[in-house]
């Protein structure tokens, strides 16, 4: 039955027009009861995802936000923040996770951590719980295709920072993952490499990966290599088991190889892959770098011990959380208040899996990290 508000009966048009937009409104908009648009905000019934998406159409275009009694409820300081990411397992989340940690522990708030695994019902479930627990604050490190989730912590209140990616309207923490990819191809180039491979995860599970597999693409395009010198490799099952994946991958592939390869490269998307093609290729009796060879991503703590230490882009996780934080601070601090975005730099670390002279890579831009 339609909720009628009394209120409006007589009010001017133009007045009626300025009136803040409720939970009714949405309801009516789309066919269903107030209720299955609350359980659509909240999470907490399960949902058809049509009704879903029609629930966040006419939330967007009514520009409904929750009551203010729901706001007074929020802003009481719990003093706890949540941290959305996909796979707490990997390192370098890990070591962002740390860092968010310390700065929250210096600050008084205990922190929420929420591993969705890459499941999006992982997901929505996890972020409803946390809006429940009425977290102060939501940072999403990572990811992509997650914005039934944020929308819906968004509509409850709860102020949210992203870090490792940009997502319009919100404040974001970014790396220059497409810049820096870019330029290293180019580098690469420079030095005399010509066969270019990039092997990595499916796009569709991180935003940053399709950031640095967007560098590359337009590099190789920009210097003209030709399509039978430029392989893409990108693998849906590398979430998991990377190194293990990736050497089973190339273990093969190099066995398929008639001739051993002139001047090739192969970029990876992290240092987990990169030292299962180098495990692949030695084991396969080619020299890393002299036959091929292999870049990597994010510099953990394999890429300095590994035989051949392995080339790799350097971005401070620490950095990246701390900044996060930061941010998270003053957008709970003052909501209405314009925050600037992040582009945080990232560095190359010149070691032994790749020849690179330090001449050319300054020479097309790319920041150097010291010895």
């Amino acid at each position: 039955m339609a909720r009628t508000d009394s209120a409006d009966q007589g009010r001017p048009a133009k007045e009626k027009k300025a009136r803040r937009s409720t939970i009714y409104d949405v309801a009516k908009r789309v066919g269903v009861s107030a209720g299955t648009v609350s359980h659509v905000l909240n999470g907490t019934a399960p949902i058809s995802q049509e009704t879903q998406a029609k629930v966040w159409e006419a939330i967007r275009e009514l520009g409904y936000t929750r009551n203010e009694n729901a706001r007074a409820l929020r802003t009481s300081n719990s003093k706890i923040i949540g941290i959305v990411l996909q796979d707490i397992a990997s390192e370098y989340y890990a070591q962002c996770t740390a860092g968010i940690l310390q700065r929250a522990q210096e600050e008084g708030y205990a922190v929420l951590t929420l591993d969705a695994h890459f499941s999006s019902d992982v997901l929505r479930t996890g972020v409803s719980a946390l809006v429940n627990r009425r977290v102060n604050g939501l940072i999403f490190i990572g990811g992509s295709r997650d914005r039934d989730s944020y929308e819906m912590a968004n509509a409850a209140g709860v102020p949210i920072v992203f870090g490792d990616r940009y997502v319009p309207d919100y404040p974001c923490v970014q790396f220059n993952n497409y810049e820096t990819v870019n330029r290293l191809v180019h580098a690469l180039y420079r030095q005399g490499y010509r066969e270019f491979c990039y092997y990595g995860e499916a796009l569709s599970s991180q935003q940053n990966l399709e950031e640095r597999f967007g560098g590359f693409r337009d590099a190789v395009r920009a210097l003209d290599i030709p399509r039978e010198k430029c392989e893409v490799i990108l693998q849906s099952d590398l979430d998991s088991s990377k190194m293990k994946k990736a050497f089973d991958y190339f273990h093969q592939w190099f066995r398929n190889v008639s001739e051993r390869p002139n001047a090739r490269v192969i970029l990876t998307s992290n240092d987990m892959i990169a030292q299962g093609v180098i495990s692949a290729s030695l084991r396969s009796g080619l020299r890393v770098p002299e036959d091929v060879a292999v870049f990597g991503f994010d510099d953990i703590s394999i890429a300095a011990y590994s035989t051949p230490s392995i080339s790799t882009v350097m971005q401070d996780p620490y950095l990246l959380g701390d900044r996060c934080f930061d941010m998270l601070m003053q957008r709970m601090r003052n909501p209405r208040e314009h925050i600037e975005n992040l582009m945080l730099e990232q560095k190359i670390v010149l070691r032994e899996s790749v020849k690179l002279d330090r001449d050319n890579a300054v020479a097309e831009g790319l920041s150097l990290k010291e010895s």
